[in-house]
This record gives structure tokens, sequence and C-alpha cells, in this order.
């Protein structure tokens, strides 16, 4: 069976060197899977039809006739050299092929009969014909039938030479069969035009199609690996990581090799992995957006806003995850928190050291007013130290404002 087997891959191999699927065409341009059934029809139905040929050969042989037997064998050997034969263009050996098929079929008939092979040969030829050619030749087969329907109608009438067709026919008898075979013909072939301009306006709009899903493709995969922002999928089921942009592996400091070998536990502090499987099991179905903690390879800690959704990777299920460093804005929110506590400490100050100094002060300058030729030394020292606790006061609200400006975050 191996030996067999063997000999096949071979066989195929052969047939794939003489008739090349990247052959250059001159006469005619054809689609790659007419050339592969062109091909595949020489190398598996040919030596199936070999056989009986053979029979046939062996039998005319047989009953004494010599001419119908040789004629074939030279028309087949030449068959064969013409498909093998790499310096012939493949598009010339194609026409020259059918038309010693052509040949074959039309001398059966006239030395077997219309009781051989020699009109369903033909009709299988028209079908085959039909098919390996450009779609705009499709009728061609059809004006080849009726020239040789008319062709053996001239040989069945003068008679230039014996013939097994003129002794079962006459004129009439043969327009009458011709007429059939001609009908039968443009039906099927009818039936394959339409078919193939089907089929090829089909495969013209996927080609279209798989050309503009291309083109997506190339686009999105873009915008992932150029995006700035750090984004990477994982196997929903393993975690695995299954892709990652340059942005993640500058971030993180893994390598492209490092990431695919690693689980995205990897990537979270060991405190906080419990919460990333609870998080991952109640949402395998959904989005998910918030603020974790990750780490990068040198241990640093670092918050990160995430925005999730549900992909499905070569029919894997995953999760495309974009990862944003919010450092620099939880700073910026922290220092407004610090800002504004400071605001209250610096209300409270008013409230209680400011308002206390201010107070005294316009008390003691209202009894001042009031007993103006009063010795007033110690009203005027009482009103010195309110005033130097006032100054103390503003002097501390003013240092306080200045050493907490908060400024707007840098972009992250």
């Amino acid at each position: 069976m191996a030996t067999i087997q063997s000999y096949l891959k071979k066989y195929r191999r052969t047939f794939l060197y003489v008739i090349p699927a990247d052959h250059e065409f001159r006469l005619f341009s054809i689609s790659p899977w007419k050339l592969n059934l062109f091909r595949d029809t020489i190398m598996y139905c040919l030596p199936l039809g070999m056989i009986g040929v053979l029979l046939f050969l062996i039998n005319a042989l047989v009953n004494g006739k010599v001419f119908f037997p040789i004629f074939m064998v030279v028309v087949i050997i030449s068959l064969m050299g013409f498909v093998v034969n790499r310096k012939i263009k493949l598009d010339y050996r194609m026409v020259i092929v059918v038309a010693l098929l052509y040949l074959i079929a039309v001398t059966y008939l006239l030395f077997v009969g219309s009781d051989g092979p020699g009109a369903l040969y033909l009709l299988i030829i028209t079908f085959f014909t039909a098919m390996i050619f450009p779609t705009r030749a499709t009728f061609i087969p059809l004006v080849v039938n009726i020239a040789i329907c008319l062709l053996i109608g001239f040989i069945i009438h003068f008679k230039p030479f014996p013939n097994a067709l003129s002794e079962t026919y006459d004129l009439t008898l043969w327009i009458a069969y011709s007429w059939n075979f001609i009908f039968v013909s443009f039906v099927s072939v009818f039936m394959i035009h339409t078919v193939l301009n089907g089929f090829e306006k089909t495969r013209l709009k996927e080609a279209i199609l798989v050309k503009k899903l291309d083109a997506s493709e190339r686009y999105y995969r873009n915008l992932f690996d150029a995006n700035p922002v750090p984004m990477y999928i994982f196997e929903l089921t393993t975690g695995n990581f299954l892709k990652v942009n340059d942005a993640a592996v500058k971030k993180y400091g893994y390598s492209q090799e490092e990431f695919l070998s690693m689980n995205i536990t990897k990537i979270r502090p060991a405190s906080e992995i419990s919460k990333l499987m609870d998080i991952f099991s109640s949402i395998k179905t959904r989005e998910y957006s918030g603020i974790l903690t990750h780490i990068d390879k040198n241990g640093k800690l670092f918050p990160v806003e995430i925005d999730t959704t549900i992909v499905n990777i070569d029919g894997i299920d995953a999760r495309l995850v974009l990862a944003t460093d919010v450092s620099k804005r939880m700073n910026y929110v922290r220092m407004i928190e610090k800002q504004n506590q400071d605001l209250k400490d610096i209300a409270w100050i008013q409230s209680h050291k400011v308002r206390a100094p201010l107070t005294n002060i316009m008390s003691l300058t209202e009894m001042m007013l009031q007993q103006p030729h009063a010795d007033h030394i110690d009203i005027l020292q009482m009103l010195k130290d309110s005033t130097t606790q006032l100054n103390e006061a503003i002097a501390s609200i003013v240092n306080q404002a200045e050493g907490n400006q908060v400024l707007p975050p840098e972009p992250e």
C-alpha cells in the first residue's frame, strides 16, 4: 500500500510539474480552478479512458482492422507528448489536447459507429471544453460540434472512404441524429455558461470581499500594533497571552516571546491575584472597565485603567484589554484632595487665629477713640501684641497656600 501511494505521489508531482499553476498564458487567461480542472482531468480521467481505448483496439485487431488501431495509437502518443511537453506554452497545449480529444471522438464515430463511445466522448469533451476555457468561449464547443456533424454528413453522403456510419445512416437519418445531438449540446453548454457566469461573478465578489476584509484586518492590526496605549489579548479559559502590542512590551519590560509564554497573573501583584480571578470569573461574557494595579518586569507597581471586551481569535474565546497607566492622574487626584484639606485648614485658621486678634484690635481701637486724652500705654502694648498675632496668622496662611499649588497633570 505504501508503495502504491508513493507511485501516486510521484505521478501527481509529475503532472504538477508539466502543468504548473503559475504558468503565464498568452492566448487567453483562465481562473486557477479551471487550470486545476484541466490538470486533474488529464491526470486521472485520461489513464482510465485509455483502458477503454485499449479494449477497442484489441477488438479491432482481432477483427482484422489495422488502420484504426495504428491511427489511434499515434493520436494517443501525440496527445500524451503534447501534455508533457513544457517547451510548448500551456495555453497552446490545452488547445492542442482538446483538438486531439475531438479527433479521437470523431474517429470512434467514423470507424466504430454510433453504437460505440464516440458520441458519448464527443459530448463529454463538449462539457470539458466549455468548462476549462474562458467564459466568453463557452459556446465554441457547440460551433465545433455543428462543424463535426456537417463534416460527417458530407462523409456519409459522398462516402469518400469506408466508415461505419455510412453503413448504418443515410443523410436524412444523420441529420435527425445530429439535430438531437446538437440540441443536447446546446442545452448543456447553455447551462454550463449560465452556471459559470454566476460562479465567476460570485468568485469576483468573494475576491473583492476578501480584499476588503484583508484591508480591514490590516487596518485593525495596525491600530492594535501601533496604538500608543498598552494593549493585549489573552485566552479566557487559561489566561495565557495570545497577542501584545509594542506599547505593552515597552511598558511592562517583557519581550513579545516572554509575553506569549506568560499568564496574565504575571502582570498582577501576588496580593491581587485572587481579586483578578474573582473579576474575570464574574464577567466572562461581557465588557469590563475599572482601575487595577499592575506590576512590570522590574517589580514596579502602577495603577491602570482597563477597558476590556470579548473577542474571538481563530476560534478561541479571548479578551482584548486596553490598559492605560493612570499614575499621573491618581497623583493629581491625591494632590487635589490634599489641597482641599489645606483649604479647610486655612478656613479654620481664618476663623480661629485671625478673627481673635482682629477682634482684639477693633476693641482696643474703640477704647482709644472713647478716651482720646487718657494714657494708652497698656492699650498700645496690647494692640501691638494683637497685630503681631494677626501678622503671624496671615503669614501662616500665605505660606500654606503657596506650598500647596496644584498644576494640571501632563497627558498620560
